[in-house]
């Protein structure tokens, strides 16, 4: 049995930034390509969770499709749990394809919350969950597929359904290593932020 596995949830139809979000370039690269090589560096089994087949345009990693019975992000988390359970993995990490800043001890210390207490680990900073950060066990898969069932779709909700534990990091180089981008304003904010800092900002992705 593999002890974790990777899925990149890229499934979002990221319509408050025009659509196709995982294939907006920020820097000269892709935000999708971003994230996966981000992932490659962990040097575990993953997949790139997608709504329908063909949806993201890169053969870089196998997809693995979003629970079609449920919209959202639920969706994709199912979809990850289903594969990593079929592959025999014991945890899964998730990661959103829209965070260029995500730490470099992200896998690490999630990973080891996780394994530690036998629940869900989820990133925190400034005070806010991250769930699209998060170690899963494969355990959670009934019960998680029960609370979508029940008709509730939040990842928050789902995490407190499962008793997870928070991990935090701090602001770093003034911020959030879990920014995320939403619209053209973010991306032109974060394409700032890489310009002016250009080696952290590499360094907060390794």
């Amino acid at each position: 049995m593999t002890d974790l596995v990777a899925v990149i949830l890229a499934g979002g139809h990221g319509s408050r930034i025009g659509g196709d979000k995982p294939n907006i370039m920020l820097d000269g690269r892709s935000l999708i390509d971003r994230a996966i090589d981000h992932v490659a560096r962990w040097r575990i089994p993953a997949r790139l969770s997608v709504r329908g087949p063909g949806q993201i345009c890169t053969t870089r990693l196998t997809e693995v499709l979003d629970d079609p019975r449920f919209e959202g992000p639920i969706g994709g988390l199912l979809g990850a749990l289903t594969w990593a359970e079929e592959f025999g993995a014991r945890r899964v990490i998730t990661i959103a394809c829209d965070m260029p800043f995500l730490p470099c001890d992200l896998r690490r210390r999630l990973d080891a919350a996780a394994a530690q207490f036998g629940t869900p680990a989820v990133a925190t900073s400034l005070q806010r969950r991250h769930p699209v950060c998060s170690v899963w066990p494969t355990g959670c898969l009934g019960p998680l597929q029960a609370y979508a069932h029940s008709g509730r779709r939040s990842l928050n909700g789902a995490l407190e359904n499962c008793a997870a534990v928070s991990v935090d990091w701090p602001v770093q180089d003034g911020r959030d290593p879990f920014h995320n981008i939403n619209t053209l304003n973010d991306l032109a904010e974060v394409s700032q932020a890489m310009n002016n800092f250009p080696s952290r900002s590499e360094g907060l992705a390794q």
